[in-house]
């Protein structure tokens, strides 16, 4: 009689074990299905490569813009012919460069045109660049590749060259924030009425638009997209998905 009312007794207790056990992984996995998975780029790596890209002292797209200035300059020779109208040119150079903010080399080849009246008095100038760039920043180690095609325009009249182009760069990068995800990226970019000081070469104004696809180390796909507002004394704000950060382009 005892052994028989011990297992009447147990087999309750048991059962209620395995149904505690069973909500218990229940909830488990459906904790775990809930977990957002990891984002494939953060807005702070995307930020931190959209800086790297355009800043001068990385070689960026700010570097070419203050090359196609210097080249301009040169060739505004005050005589009654100009003798680099409607003149192809190239050149080539490969350095290495280290600041406070970023470390690497350079190798890159340019070409040029400038176009004048028939009295020879410039009117703009087209410039094309390819590089390949390597650098480290505090955020980010990157190794790529760039090109760039640019109009420069209002060369003799006012305080203030314009330009208007097209920049890209593709290659890998390895983040040294949040995850520290390597990626594959690209990074194109569009830009409008850039206004450049001519005194001091630094962008005042102007827009920007960018799309940054590519994938991550984990094997997720990411697309961003985005547009930049150039405020002048080196500084501009990069906007994705409604929220702003600020970069420093110098």
């Amino acid at each position: 009689m005892k052994a028989t009312i011990y297992a009447m007794m147990s087999t309750p207790k048991l059962l209620f074990l395995a149904l505690f056990a069973a909500a218990t992984l229940f909830a488990s996995c459906e904790k775990e299905s809930d977990t957002p998975a990891a984002e494939a780029m953060t807005d702070d790596e995307a930020v931190a490569m959209i800086e790297g890209a355009m800043a001068l002292e990385a070689e960026g797209m700010t570097s070419e813009i203050d090359a196609a200035i210097e080249l301009t300059e040169i060739m505004m020779v005050k005589s009654p012919t100009n003798v680099n109208c409607g003149v192809e040119q190239d050149s080539s150079i490969n350095r290495t460069f280290d600041s406070a903010r970023f470390s690497g080399s350079l190798s890159s080849t340019w070409s040029w045109l400038l176009n004048c009246t028939a009295q020879d008095v410039p009117t703009d100038l087209s410039f094309n660049r390819e590089a390949s760039v390597s650098y480290e920043s505090l955020r980010l180690i990157s190794d790529d590749s760039s090109t760039g095609g640019w109009s420069m325009s209002n060369l003799t009249t006012g305080t203030e060259f314009v330009f208007n182009g097209n920049y890209s760069r593709t290659g890998s990068q390895e983040s040294k924030v949040r995850n520290q995800t390597s990626f594959t990226s690209q990074i194109d970019f569009v830009l409008t009425d850039l206004k450049v000081g001519k005194l001091k070469r630094r962008i005042n104004s102007g827009t920007a638009t960018f799309s940054l696809t590519g994938e991550s180390s984990t094997g997720q796909s990411y697309s961003i997209t985005g547009s930049i507002v150039f405020l002048g004394d080196g500084e501009a704000e990069v906007t994705i998905n409604g929220t702003t950060y600020p970069i420093d382009l110098y």
